[in-house]
């Protein structure tokens, strides 16, 4: 049966980042703005625990590649594209 393509849509989110080569003041840290992204691609799922993006979609039989996972307490924004 041929799956339906999923919608495409942009999704703005808070990142983690991580960093071991240098030295950091607490005020630094303070002063240190949030990581914010945007992502796109097919929304092949979404529930309670985040949504997941996919940039490669496959309409025949509902495969899709290159999932990127995003937690929900995360996602700031999610936008269809038209």
């Amino acid at each position: 049966m041929k799956e339906k393509q999923p919608q495409i849509v942009e999704v703005k989110w808070k990142d983690s980042w991580t960093s071991s080569d240098t030295k950091w003041t607490r005020k630094q840290l303070e002063q240190e703005p949030d990581l914010i992204l945007t992502s796109a691609g097919y929304l092949v799922h979404q529930d309670k625990r985040g949504i997941n993006l996919a940039t490669e979609y496959r309409i025949e039989n509902g495969i899709c590649r290159h999932v990127h996972h995003i937690p929900a307490g995360l996602i700031l924004k999610i936008r269809k594209v038209k």
